[in-house]
C-alpha cells in the first residue's frame, strides 16, 4: 500500500493534522503537503473535509483558508500559538 493510499485509509477513519500524519509516517510536514493535495483530488466523489485552524490565545478561527499548511501566526493578536487544522475524508 502506498503512502497516499494509507493516508486515505487513515483519514477515512478519523481526523488528523499534518503534524500527526508526519509523525505517523516519520517524515516532514512538507513531504505530506503534496500528498494531501493529491489525495484531495483523487478521492472524488468523496471530499477532504477540514476542521479549521484556530488561535489558542484569542480564539480566532481561520475559516476562509484554502491552504493545507498551518498558518504561522494569528492576524488578530499576532500569537504563534496556533492549533493546526485537522483533515478527514467524508
Amino acid at each position: 500500500m502506498t503512502r497516499r493510499e494509507e493516508i486515505i485509509k487513515l483519514l477515512s477513519e478519523q481526523s488528523f493534522s499534518l503534524q500527526q500524519l508526519a509523525n505517523h509516517f516519520k517524515t516532514d510536514v512538507a513531504d505530506l503537503t503534496e500528498d494531501i493535495a493529491h489525495v484531495k483530488l483523487s478521492i472524488h466523489p468523496l471530499k477532504l473535509l477540514s476542521d479549521p485552524a484556530f488561535c489558542k490565545k484569542c480564539g480566532y478561527v481561520f475559516q476562509e483558508r484554502n491552504k493545507i499548511k498551518t498558518p504561522s501566526k494569528c492576524p488578530r493578536c499576532k500569537s504563534e500559538w496556533i492549533e493546526a487544522q485537522k483533515f478527514k475524508i467524508g
